[in-house]
């Protein structure tokens, strides 16, 4: 999204990773690279070049701005360190930040605040160069002359109100050039007027006689006033002007401990006075005239002859005026809205929730130094919102603007890097280092043992599927997109497909060779039926699937696999294409295998492949990968047939978590198949010792007349275990006949094999294999064993039909195939649902040493007793039932470039009182967090008990400090109270009063 290179001449570099530790890895073997070139050579052009043509951008994110080799080695070995740099920013959001642009009032311009920015930044130039054209045609004096710093004493009020609008919209008009766009625009005061006008609300003639109507109207008052700003909330603020002598309102309400007085001169010096006494914050703004108060209200006459008969216009961009504290739409009346705007309190804190409630999550200030970001920061009290200024008093205008574009643009995961770059995007450099992948893969395995495992103590977690709507796809970062279409090009998505390409701009169709995107269009396999489905897929040799190797070349960083009515995203998709849905199953398994590739897949209705469809699958190519849908009728498309996307995510259950009781009825003649399995067995001692009264145990071998004897004990049960090959519909019935009576009360479908089977070596045997007793042998029980009306039907699935898993595409196959039947089966009226399992101790599906491996990627094996009782819950969608190591589970997802679907269970409440952090005594962190921030020496020369405002400290850097606590603590001091005057004593004992803030995810049982 970035148009030209950032302005300080710097080149971003971009490093990133699934694992965020991973980034200081990848930033060292850079460090080893660069030492092969000679000590003359500056290789940052080519580093930068090279990382964003061979590596994908990944969730968690650093990017370097580097001028020279020098910076580029300082930076990375910053990154080594884990330490923060100047010229390094980090992000991990996964969404396009949503952005919101704040133009602040009066009070804190100055004499040439824009003079380097009009010389160094064009677009800035070129815009304030239309503004002072506006004001000349409206006949007011132009702004630029204090703008820019010619000679002069005696300004006008209108050339200095005028330069702070021509600063405000100018700088905007900079970020707007380097690919930074406002959502919504929040205005404070003069500010207001700004940023109307860039939410395109009013024009710019209009904008310009409203700033000269300001000011004509203030140049009337009589009087000497002031204006300051109070390190306290509102009330508190109150309370202090009830106390001071003098004629004193408020003005603005910045935020919870921002306040703003005005009122005549002596009483502002009498207040600023009495609050420093008390230790509080002040600030003198350079205002002399009361705004925002009750003093200007007789001036409304005069204010109405000189605003515009104008109105509000509708625009791409939210306006939030402080004036309301809401948005300001097109039906607002236009002189009286900007009557109050003058004269009405600034509810700054107000227009900041109706900003976040119209999904701002970066906010940017246009302004020559910071006036809002301390009121903005605490406001908003998140720490992964992206709160940043345009310009700072003591710096360079081009390295303070480009610093905070790349802070906004590193939290944007689909930025276009490329274009910062001095030249084109070179070829890759030699030799150069693979990216540090699968963290998960790198864990130690557990050594053996003779000790009993102790029991785990994490809770099994209930989640289902749920597709959401996703935000509109933005294209990766990066040159134009070469992309392939493989698999069956002569399928009509394909055509269509092709020509959509070939028509978008930035986008080239070619070979899988050159190809950056692979999109594989999954072969047309239509079958409804399962069995059918699964005898289909087992004649292909290549089980349906591309040749990965072939078809994945050099410049590769993602591969979609696109199916027709292959996923259930609501009640209307009911016929779903067996095939298709383990086709997806496989191609997310395969791509485990691929540590530089992200794999993704894309569903859409076999109906809606048109001219519409096709852009919008376009749209989802190009962006982040994912398990995705498009469906053309959802609710929320356009009504232009445009489809609405959706992406596959997983949340905790909301379903009733009570177990049903097995009764009689449902205990009175329960079925079992894979029955001689260790899940079979459990399901089979599970119900006996709750009271069942007949159990049949199926399986291919039987079970030897002494285990069924054991496994029924003392219980008055009848067991059976007849031989019986279930993929076999005849041997079902001759075994039904035999043994059914009745029918069965409760069918257990354990069945299943798994096999190990890496892409290159799968066949469609192979899935075929896997398939046979678990989905076959499903479909040949529910249409050949006699059921009771009541029977209900436990279908043991697994997460791997889900999320996948490397080396087991078939299985992910078996298990999706098996998803699919279950809701066949309830269609046709049958209580049938499909348990969705993790790992299952002791299970003898697979051998030890992929449990082993399937643990370090963070499932854990669930107790079986807590699995079966969880199992029967009522669940209204086929339920996921697992245990897990939520921090490593986390890495296996990113690992696939996606960001984890489900949270974790919270950690455990933190002590009240702290006296050390990681084993340092918590004045030494704080401390050296201090001392860090003030950029001293250090914090063995720090007078412990001078206050922090002594030592250096302003509203900026206590904003910095607060970051850095939050990070090595925990938890922060306010910033209020850290400006006003408290010592670094006191901030220690406030710090070791400690923080709690923990919440508990529900949970399913809990492990003694």
């Amino acid at each position: 999204m970035l148009a030209q290179p950032l302005p300080d001449g710097r080149v971003p570099v971009l490093l990133s990773a699934h694992d965020e530790h991973l980034i200081s890895q990848d930033a060292q073997a850079i460090l080893h690279f660069l030492d092969r070139f000679d000590s003359d050579h500056d290789p940052t052009v080519d580093v930068a070049s090279t990382l964003l043509r061979l590596r994908r951008t990944r969730r968690h994110r650093a990017v370097l701005r580097a001028a020279d080799r020098a910076e580029l080695t300082a930076g990375l070995s910053a990154l080594v360190r884990g330490e923060d740099h100047p010229l390094v920013t980090r992000s991990s959001k996964s969404v396009v930040p949503n952005i919101a642009f704040v133009f602040p009032g009066q009070g804190n311009q100055w004499q040439s605040m824009g003079t380097a920015a009009y010389q160094r930044l064009a677009a800035y130039r070129a815009e304030a160069d239309r503004c002072a054209a506006a004001f000349a045609a409206a006949g007011l004096p132009s702004p630029l002359p204090y703008l820019c710093g010619e000679d002069g004493a005696n300004w006008s009020r209108t050339q200095i109100q005028g330069a702070q609008f021509v600063h405000a919209v100018a700088l905007a008009q900079q970020w707007r050039s380097c690919g930074v766009r406002p959502a919504v625009t929040i205005g404070h005061s003069l500010g207001e007027i700004a940023a109307a006008y860039v939410a395109e609300k009013v024009s710019l003639s209009d904008a310009v006689a409203l700033v000269g109507a300001r000011v004509a109207v203030v140049d009337r008052l009589t009087g000497r006033y002031a204006m300051a700003v109070l390190g306290i909330g509102l009330d508190e603020a109150r309370i202090l002007i009830d106390e001071a002598p003098g004629w004193l309102e408020i003005s603005a309400v910045n935020g919870p401990s921002s306040t703003v007085v005005s009122g005549e001169d002596d009483a502002v010096a009498a207040l600023t006075e009495l609050a420093q006494q008390r230790g509080l914050f002040t600030h003198h703004l350079t205002v002399d005239y009361p705004g925002h108060t009750s003093a200007l209200r007789p001036l409304a006459a005069e204010l109405a002859e000189l605003v515009p008969e104008s109105a509000f216009q509708d625009g791409p961009v939210a306006f939030v005026g402080s004036a309301t504290g809401a948005e300001v739409t097109g039906d607002a009346a236009f002189r009286q809205y900007w009557y109050e705007s003058l004269c009405r309190t600034v509810r700054f804190d107000r227009a900041v929730l109706a900003a976040q409630k119209c999904g701002a999550d970066t906010f940017v200030e246009m302004s020559a130094h910071p006036a809002l970001l301390y009121p903005l920061v605490e406001s908003v009290d998140d720490e992964s919102a992206v709160i940043v200024g345009s310009g700072h008093r003591d710096n360079a205008i081009t390295e303070t603007f480009s610093a905070n574009v790349a802070a906004v643009a590193t939290a944007d995961p689909g930025y276009r890097w490329a274009d910062t770059l001095p030249a084109d995007v070179r070829p890759p450099l030699r030799g150069f280092p693979n990216a540090p992948m699968r963290a998960v893969h790198l864990w130690v395995a557990p050594e053996p043992s003779t000790k009993s495992a102790p029991e785990p103590a994490t809770p099994l977690t209930v989640a289902v599927e749920d597709w959401q709507p996703a935000t509109s796809p933005t294209t990766h970062g990066g040159m134009s997109c070469g992309i392939a279409i493989v698999g069956d090009t002569e399928a009509a998505l394909a055509q269509l497909l092709t020509d959509t390409i070939l028509s978008r701009d930035g986008c080239e169709l070619v070979s899988p060779s050159d190809a950056e995107v692979v999109a594989v269009i999954a072969p047309a396999i239509d079958q409804l039926d399962v069995t059918d489905a699964v005898d289909e897929l087992a004649a292909r040799p290549d089980a349906g699937l591309p040749d990965y190797a072939a078809v994945i070349g050099p410049r590769c960083r993602t591969v979609w696999m696109l199916t027709a009515d292959g996923e259930r995203i609501d009640a209307d998709d009911t016929d779903v294409r067996p095939a298709h849905a383990a086709l997806a199953a496989m191609h997310r398994s395969v791509g485990f295998e691929f540590g530089e590739q992200a794999f993704g897949s894309l569903d859409v209705r076999s109906g809606d492949v048109d001219l519409q469809t096709a852009p919008a699958i376009l749209n989802v190519l190009l962006g982040e990968p994912g398990v995705m849908a498009l469906r053309a009728n959802a609710v929320g498309a356009s009504n232009h047939g445009s489809p609405r996307c959706y992406v596959r995510t997983l949340r905790e259950s909301s379903d009733s978590l009570a177990t049903r009781a097995l009764g009689v009825a449902a205990l009175d003649n329960v079925v079992i198949t894979g029955g001689s399995g260790a899940i079979g067995l459990r399901y089979a001692q599970y119900c006996i010792e709750r009271g069942a009264r007949r159990i049949i145990l199926l399986s291919r071998n039987g079970i030897a007349a002494e285990t069924l004897k054991e496994l029924a004990g003392r219980h008055h049960v009848e067991v059976f275990a007849p031989e019986c090959d279930i993929t076999d519909r005849a041997a079902v019935a001759t075994v039904a006949a035999d043994c059914a009576g009745d029918g069965a009360s409760l069918l257990i479908h354990t069945a299943g094999t798994a096999a190990v089977h890496l892409h290159a070596a799968l066949t469609g045997a192979d899935v075929a294999a896997v398939c046979g007793a678990k989905v076959a042998g499903l479909a040949a029980m529910a249409d050949v064993w006699p059921l009771q009306p009541e029977c209900r039907i436990l279908a043991c699935s697994s997460v791997f039909g889900v999320w996948g898993g490397r080396g087991h595409a078939a299985y992910a196959a078996s298990n999706r195939l098996l998803d699919v039947l279950a809701a066949q089966l309830r269609s046709k009226g049958l209580d049938c649902t499909a348990i969705r399992w993790g790992l299952w101790q002791n299970a003898g599906v697979v051998d030890e040493a992929e449990i082993a491996r399937t643990e370090r990627s963070g499932l854990i094996a669930m107790r079986p007793e807590l699995a079966m009782d969880a199992a029967l819950a009522r669940f209204g969608r086929d339920p996921l039932i697992f245990e897990a190591d939520f921090d490593r589970l986390r890495v296996f997802f990113e690992s696939q470039g996606i960001a984890m679907p489900l949270s974790g269970p919270s950690g455990t409440d933190r002590g009240m009182e702290h006296t050390e952090v990681d084993g340092r005594p918590l004045a030494d962190v704080v401390c050296a967090e201090l001392a860090a921030t003030l950029h001293s020496d250090g914090s063995a020369s720090m007078d412990p008990t001078a206050s922090l405002i002594d030592l250096g400290l302003d509203s900026l850097l206590a904003l910095d400090l607060r970051k850095r606590l939050r990070r090595a603590v925990g938890h922060s001091a306010p910033v209020a109270q850290m400006l006003g005057g408290i010592t670094v004593n006191e901030l220690i004992e406030v710090l070791g009063a400690g923080s709690t803030n923990g919440h508990d995810l529900r949970k399913v049982g809990n492990h003694a």
